[in-house]
């Protein structure tokens, strides 16, 4: 038997044992608790930025030479 057999073998058994509701609620289950347990074993390193934070926008390249030129010293 090759393994997609044997999964379906169990699912199967799973099935006519537990029940269809049953067996929905499990692979609920399993989905929540394999998505907590990548969550838990990659932790976000950076924490995201919220919306409240306001951001200020870069200066162009052409206004930072603008101003070069309006502060140099002329001797």
């Amino acid at each position: 038997m090759g393994r997609i057999e044997e999964i379906l073998l169990i699912l199967a058994v799973g099935l006519l044992f537990f029940g269809p509701n049953k067996m929905v609620d499990f692979a609920k289950g399993l989905g929540t608790a394999m998505r907590e347990f990548k969550k838990a074993a990659n932790p976000d390193p950076e924490p995201t930025k919220s919306a409240s934070t306001p951001s200020v926008p870069a200066q162009s390249a052409e206004t930072k030479t603008i101003e070069s030129k309006d502060h140099s010293t002329v001797s």
